[in-house]
């Protein structure tokens, strides 16, 4: 009996470790496990008021840069910190002027000045305040609308399809959802009340059930459910359906994170500390997945952390008062979080690119030590993502057509439109079969990687009309493609209320006439790309408007990085003009009568960036690349060159993330640039 007993024993221990085996080995080779990437954040704490508990990114003063309102739910008061567009903040002010124990804040063009408004949802006294911007940094004295009782969070959107902001809002105690229709100028009428169950507090605005007209997603806090209130296009809400999440749901967030097209929903729920995902099918229906995000998660943003061009998520742990990152697949899966602390208690997340170098960051208030903690994001990009706007014009166009991109190259396509009649679903077969809705005033955004080469349709579902988007090779069949057409086209996406030109940056060859497409989703724009367009007067009418595509129309004729600017709010992207001789397949080009250095590309750049020149005479030429300490690194050329356009290749793989310098001699001649490797 002993020994059968120890034969059981052995043959157990021998299928343990032969199981532990069999996990080890799928983990080595699963590529979410093996191949996530560590995240970086640079972290820093700035002052704000008593209890920060919900903020907001806007542009406060009009100089470009991203700033912060931040409510304060002891103080009663809204923190106002300053950005420098460096991703620094500083504390400037506080408003006093708000009703009790504001839970909530949130944004938007409320009287559609062009100036971003402010709103606040105040737990104690039942009531909505609503802010007008000022323009010089602040808000206007408040407007006051009464909800239900416990009002906790708002959503923003155009719920009777008549081109103004509406407001959802909804009230804890009282076990139902306020509506308020938008005038246009800044104030709204009350529609109703509309039951969502027990508890809510979260609430997003979208379509979920593909008929075109917004929706409401609320999160019941005390009976743990998602609910969806099916809007009419009218104003009105009815209760649809109740899908079981995670344990007392504090937030919500609305993208895709499976690539599929069409937007999905997390949702932070707090007592058994998990991020709930529903994926949608776009017509009603979900699929419920629960990862594990901490103690106590309290919000939820998604985001493309590591620029992999897949959505991520990044939930605010109140309890453990850290921030967890979960990287996504791209297929709806998504790794174990990765762990950032941050102040005490935070209860709200918040982001976007404070610095200007293309990657999310995160704004965290922390309610119980009454800071904003800023995660600068300095992780390198995991891919090269191609990004392209495109614009929708009513029943006839979509613009650039075709789109160009390479094949094995994620791919973000930022699509908006510019007429209310042309609201309707897209297909990209066989990459995506439908999106959400499209809707004039915002940005859609669709992901995907192409594999296959060749030319497919962007077709729209609801007129019929398509596009063309043509898949090549590789970035040099993007140009290559180009040059055999003899034209380029670009869209630009503008917004005064989000401070932001999309994308931000964007790729075009020398000596190829261009046009770029322009629309605004707010207000009118003044812009310039100098030397080729020139802004009108800011007192005169903007060369973009509203909801017109307009056009500029030039050949570049010079290399480098030439910015695009708003001459009035100041924010700005860069064009960046290349040669066309890196093809190999270039026309002849004439000597150059200057010499010139361009700015590398790309940059920043890991770990291979090339520099481009031009010659005016021939003769002895250097290339020396220094540290942020003046040391010499590299020499990439040293000898005679033939008048003309050059490039170098930097490869810096021995060499450290950073800033470095690069300087071209060339007879009398002497130009520096600079450089961010990132790792």
């Amino acid at each position: 009996m002993t020994e059968i007993l120890s034969r059981i024993k052995d043959g157990i221990l021998l299928k343990y470790l032969t199981d532990v085996l069999l996990v080890l080995v799928f983990i080595s080779m699963s590529p979410l496990y093996a191949q996530t990437p560590q995240l970086q954040f640079s972290v820093t704490a700035v002052p704000a008021g008593n209890g920060p508990r919900s903020a907001i990114l806007v542009d406060l003063d009009r100089d470009g840069n991203r700033d912060l309102a931040v409510a304060n739910i002891r103080a009663s008061t809204i923190s106002l910190i300053s950005g420098d567009g460096s991703g620094s903040f500083t504390l400037q002010d506080s408003i006093a002027t708000i009703d009790k124990a504001p839970h909530a804040i949130a944004s938007g063009d409320f009287n559609e000045d062009g100036l971003l408004d402010a709103i606040t949802a105040n737990r104690d006294s039942n009531t909505i305040s609503v802010f007008l911007g000022d323009g010089a940094g602040s808000f206007i004295a408040p407007i006051f609308y009464e909800t239900g009782r416990g009002p906790r969070w708002i959503a923003i959107a155009d719920f009777n399809e008549d081109m103004h902001a509406d407001l959802a809002v909804t009230n804890r105690d009282d076990d139902n959802v306020t509506v308020f229709l938008g005038n246009g100028n800044g104030t709204f009428v009350k529609v109703g009340d509309f039951f969502t169950g027990d508890g809510p507090v979260p609430i997003e605005a979208a379509d979920f059930n593909g008929d075109g007209f917004i929706d409401l997603a609320v999160g019941n806090d005390l009976s743990d459910t998602l609910v969806i209130l099916a809007g009419d296009g009218l104003g009105g809400f009815t209760y649809d359906s109740a899908i079981p999440v995670g344990l007392s749901p504090k937030n919500i967030a609305v993208g895709d994170l499976n690539q599929d097209g069409i937007s999905d929903i997390a949702v932070a729920c707090l007592l058994d500390g998990t991020v709930n995902v529903l994926f949608t099918d776009g017509q009603g229906g979900f699929t419920v997945a629960s990862y594990s995000a901490g103690g106590g998660s309290f919000a939820v943003v998604i985001e493309d952390f590591d620029g992999d061009g897949k959505s991520d998520l990044a939930v605010a742990d109140g309890v453990n008062d850290n921030i967890s990152v979960l990287l996504s697949d791209g297929a709806g899966s998504f790794a174990e979080a990765q762990i950032f602390p941050v102040g005490l208690a935070p209860h709200a997340i918040v982001s976007g690119d404070f610095n200007g170098d293309g990657r999310p960051d995160l704004a965290v208030p922390n309610t119980g030590d009454n800071t904003v903690t800023i995660l600068l994001n300095q992780t390198p990009a995991q891919e090269s993502v191609h990004v392209i706007s495109v614009i929708q014009q009513l029943y006839s166009n979509f613009f650039p057509d075709p789109s160009i991109s390479p094949a094995g190259q994620p791919l973000r396509l930022l699509f908006t439109t510019n007429s209310r009649e042309h609201v309707n679903r897209l297909r990209i077969l066989p990459f995506i079969n439908a999106t959400d809705i499209l809707r004039v005033g915002e940005i859609m955004t669709v992901e995907f990687t192409p594999q296959d080469f060749g030319t497919y349709q962007i077709q729209n579902l609801g007129h019929g009309f398509t596009g063309d988007i043509i898949i090549v090779e590789d970035s040099m069949s993007v140009d290559a493609k180009i040059i055999e057409l003899g034209q380029q086209a670009v869209s630009l996406i503008h917004s005064n209320v989000q401070t932001q030109i999309f994308p931000p940056n964007i790729r075009v060859l020398k000596d190829i006439p261009l046009t770029i497409y322009n629309i605004s989703l707010d207000d009118p724009h003044w812009v310039s790309i100098e030397p080729w367009v020139l802004a009108p007067s800011p007192f005169g009418q903007g060369n973009v408007r509203p909801r017109e595509v307009t056009t500029f129309r030039f050949t570049p004729d010079k290399t480098g990085s030439f910015v695009i600017r708003h001459t009035v709010h100041g924010f700005r992207s860069t064009l960046i003009v290349e040669e066309t001789i890196a093809t190999g397949i270039a026309p002849p080009k004439a000597v150059p009568d200057q010499y010139s250095l361009s700015q590398n590309y790309p940059n920043p750049f890991n770990p291979q960036t090339t520099i481009s020149y031009r010659l005016a005479q021939s003769g002895r030429v250097r290339i020396d690349v220094f540290n942020l300490i003046g040391e010499r690194v590299a020499t990439l050329d040293d000898g005679l060159q033939p008048a003309g356009e050059h490039t170098s290749v930097f490869d810096a793989s021995q060499l450290t993330s950073g800033i470095y310098f690069y300087t071209l001699t060339a007879g009398d001649f002497s130009q520096t640039g600079k450089m961010v490797l990132l790792k």
